[in-house]
């Protein structure tokens, strides 16, 4: 059975390293499998993006238990569900939307996470990735079913799946997504998005080539390229894109979508 982690929490913190303890403590023949633990603080949007993008590379039956938690302690619910083949523990903050919209007929199976059996003593205020989900993803690990978890539930917080918004006749306003550890800034714009002759402006500068691999652009070129998330992304060859155009996260970007192709 796979476990995988993915927080905000760092490693310069034992909190990761707590987390695992705890699953093994209680099911010692299980891989965990970190995810990232480099997600911008309290960043719900990032997280629910980045298991969007990461979960279906692994096996059905993974139990992926995602900690971005900006309400812990306060009134919003622990989560545990079933859907696309794979388990998801998680609050109840939106981290989960993207995995858990699927629509008919594969809805998801989600349960509120109340059964206290399954933690692990005391419940801290501040650290629920110990007390409760890592816990709980690892009773799943052994098999229990997820109907002990608590009852089941028919909502859950949702956010909406980025996506470019129209702006004028033919123009989009997209967003920065994130920015991954070599300085890409990926956006929600999709490469269906642009045509032939598209300009995306970000931080004053004109970007209009779109290419098919990092080598083909040259020395010190900023350009765009359908990232292995098949997002586009603002890239800049053997350099980071968002520390020399100093882009931060969430900024609005003006795109011309350009003629279609023909």
């Amino acid at each position: 059975m796979i476990i995988t982690l993915t927080t905000d929490f760092g490693l310069s913190d034992p909190f990761v390293g707590i987390m695992k303890g705890v699953i093994f403590s209680i099911v010692s023949d299980v891989q965990i499998v970190d995810i990232t633990h480099d997600i911008r603080s309290y960043d719900i949007l990032e997280a629910a993006f980045v298991l969007k993008t990461t979960y279906s590379y692994f096996p059905a039956g993974t139990i992926h238990v995602v900690v971005v938690d900006p309400g812990v302690g306060s009134a919003r619910h622990p989560l545990a569900a079933f859907s696309q083949d794979h388990y998801f523990v998680a609050p109840d903050n939106g981290v989960l939307s993207f995995v858990l919209d699927t629509g008919p007929p594969n809805l998801p199976t989600i349960h509120r996470i109340s059964n206290e059996s399954l933690f692990q003593g005391a419940i801290s205020r501040t650290f629920h990735g110990r007390d409760i989900f890592a816990p709980t993803a690892a009773h799943l690990a052994r098999g229990a079913p997820i109907d002990t978890v608590g009852e089941r539930i028919l909502d859950f917080v949702k956010k909406p799946l980025p996506r470019a918004r129209p702006r004028g006749e033919n123009g989009l306003l997209a967003r920065v997504l994130r920015i991954d550890k070599f300085g890409n800034i990926v956006t929600d714009l999709r490469r269906d998005d642009l045509h032939d002759d598209f300009v995306i402006r970000v931080a004053g500068l004109d970007v209009t080539r779109l290419c098919e691999s990092f080598s083909e652009a040259d020395p010190s070129e900023f350009f765009a390229i359908e990232g292995s998330t098949g997002y586009i992304e603002i890239a800049l060859n053997q350099g980071s894109a968002a520390e020399r155009l100093n882009v931060p996260l969430g900024t609005e970007i003006e795109v011309e979508t350009g003629s279609p192709n023909h």
